[in-house]
């Protein structure tokens, strides 16, 4: 990929450009402001200036070119900000793109934490190279270059000792600008690293404070921090010496160029002369010579955050021609659908875990997948949305070939179980329906799925019904609780293919049965109906069973019949049994 920062950087030319030019004329004005006190302070000291006319024009002039030169650089300020507006909107636009077809199987995917990080912190970050930096540098170059020009049209000086002592001054701020560049980039890295972990510790905290893994989670945290807070004093020490040698600077190059003024004038120098020049190193250079250095690890430090949204985006994603739009099923009949898959291979890190498997499902079967753990039977299942980056010889959906079809057309077609189940921080209502604040005209459909399901706002405590907020990851719900509100939203998307991933794993049997009476084997028994389980109790009820084994599908057909004929099946259900 091209790299992002120089795109960032030229993106909008003519804009940059613009910015250049108001600070080239605001420097212009800003340096004529001396020249003006200068003339009028010779004259006046001689009695050239006529205290009742010519006083009033040099005023106004000092006066004019002050206000032009605050005005254009008011201007290059807004439309600097307007430009990085621009900028931020085009990169969270971009972030959140990638975000949605990154690879769920990349196993150098960034964490969560990381990810939030680059949210949070750099793509904000990476748009101040726009709004901030770059009109910050030309508006501190600009007078610094120019300023020897001045300070000749003035005082007839040599500036060449001055210019020697400004780029001395200038590079020891910025070789120490540098080394805090250095600084802020680990200080970036190391709190995306605490921060991961502290997000670790909220997701999971439950279940560590179960183990007993508290203390060793503490410590970790407690030690990414110990380096971030070793590296922020370093970081903060070093930029106290630059805030010092800036401040300094501007005196010390006074000295210098008066001194020069009055070896070479001698008795003949004037005060005209030496306040111009006062006021060019005193005023006009203070902050250009304290925050240039600045503003090269301001530079340093948007550069790491462009990079690591570059680093962001270079992850491998599911299809690049992806379109982030919410396209509707072409075809509207919710009915089942014929899907077939033939030699479907899948490797993660070298290993082979889906070997050539070929698969023929009927429109309106009820297809059962069974195996070991970690035989590869949710790996079907993602291979059929393609979450994972399988390969295989063809695969159809209704006879359509999906090889070009669009991702959000395909995965359209199913309606989607996972094992790790989502629930959104919002109310029952929202999470059926997957949508935040969504609308309460369909309550009634809803409410229909949810006891199919098994969901029952009476037995199951629910007193505010859809209403009722779930709280963040379900921490108000069971598991087996979980599991039904997913089973209802799986209805209420009402697609042609429903995925099931080990969906009654926490439920009892006699509810297991219940769903199985009223929504596998009863309202959905016009689709096709795919079932990655480990319960024994449902198999009979399916059309055809398959049973996977080291990624490979060794047996296929009715329950009972692959039970008789294959030792594979029954030592997996005798020791299921045990």
């Amino acid at each position: 990929m091209k790299s992002l920062f120089l795109k960032i950087l030229l993106m909008r030319i003519h804009m940059r450009f613009f910015v250049f030019i108001m600070s080239l004329i605001a420097t212009v004005f800003s340096l004529s402001v001396p020249y003006y006190q200068k003339e009028f302070l010779d004259g006046l000291l001689k009695n050239s200036v006529n205290i009742s006319h010519e006083i009033i024009i040099f005023l106004l002039l000092i006066f004019g070119f002050s206000m032009l030169s605050q005005l254009s650089v008011f201007i290059s300020k807004i439309f600097s900000y307007f430009e990085g507006s621009y900028i931020q909107k085009w990169l969270s636009h971009e972030t959140y793109s990638k975000t949605l077809v990154l690879k769920a199987d990349n196993p150098k995917k960034m964490s969560a934490g990381q990810a939030l990080s680059v949210y949070a912190t750099d793509v904000y970050t990476a748009c101040t190279l726009i709004d901030d930096v770059i009109p910050n540098i030309i508006s501190y170059i600009l007078p610094i270059l120019l300023a020897p020009v001045a300070i000749i049209i003035m005082t007839s000086i040599n500036p060449m000792l001055i210019i020697v002592v400004i780029l001395s001054i200038l590079t020891l701020n910025c070789l120490m600008a540098i080394k805090q560049g250095k600084y802020f980039f680990h200080n970036k890295m190391f709190a995306a690293i605490r921060i991961g972990h502290v997000n670790e510790w909220l997701q999971n905290m439950r279940v560590i404070r179960m183990l007993g893994w508290t203390e060793s989670l503490e410590k970790k945290i407690k030690y990414s921090r110990i380096k971030e807070t070793n590296n922020r004093l370093a970081m903060v020490t070093n930029g106290s010496t630059m805030n010092s040698i800036g401040y300094s600077a501007p005196f010390f190059i006074n000295i210098i160029a008066v001194f020069l003024l009055i070896k070479l004038e001698g008795n003949k120098i004037s005060s005209g002369q030496i306040f111009s020049l006062l006021w060019i190193f005193g005023v006009l250079l203070t902050r250009p010579l304290r925050m240039l250095p600045i503003m090269l690890v301001s530079i340093t430090d948007c550069y790491t955050s462009i990079k690591r949204v570059q680093n962001y985006w270079n992850q491998e994603t599911e299809k690049d021609e992806v379109q982030m739009k919410n396209n509707n099923l072409e075809n509207t009949n919710s009915e089942g659908c014929d899907l077939e898959i033939k030699n479907l291979s899948y490797k993660y890190e070298g290993k082979l875990l889906l070997d050539n498997i070929s698969i023929v499902i009927n429109k309106n079967e009820f297809v059962a997948i069974i195996g070991e753990v970690g035989s590869g039977k949710s790996l079907i299942l993602q291979a059929l949305l393609k979450i994972i980056s399988s390969e295989c010889e063809n695969y159809k959906i209704n006879n359509e070939s999906t090889e070009n079809m669009d991702l959000n057309k395909l995965r359209s077609y199913f309606s989607y179980v996972p094992q790790d189940i989502f629930i959104v921080n919002s109310n029952l209502r929202d999470n059926v329906a997957f949508e935040y604040d969504y609308q309460k005209n369909n309550d009634n459909e809803i409410i229909k799925c949810l006891e199919m399901s098994q969901f029952n706002f009476q037995t199951e405590n629910i007193k505010l019904g859809l209403n009722t907020e779930i709280g963040e990851r379900g921490v108000n719900l069971s598991g087996g609780q979980k599991q039904r509100v997913a089973i209802a939203r799986a209805c209420y998307a009402n697609c042609p293919i429903i995925l099931l991933d080990d969906c009654l794993s926490a439920l009892d049997v006699n509810t297991e049965e219940k769903i199985n009476e009223s929504l596998l084997n009863g309202h959905w028994k016009n689709k096709t109906r795919i079932l990655a389980t480990h319960r024994l109790s449902i198999l009979p009820k399916c059309d055809r069973v398959l049973f996977i084994k080291n990624g490979k599908i060794v047996e296929n057909g009715k329950f009972y019949e692959i039970y008789e004929r294959s030792n594979y099946v029954r030592d997996f259900v005798s020791t299921l049994s045990e």
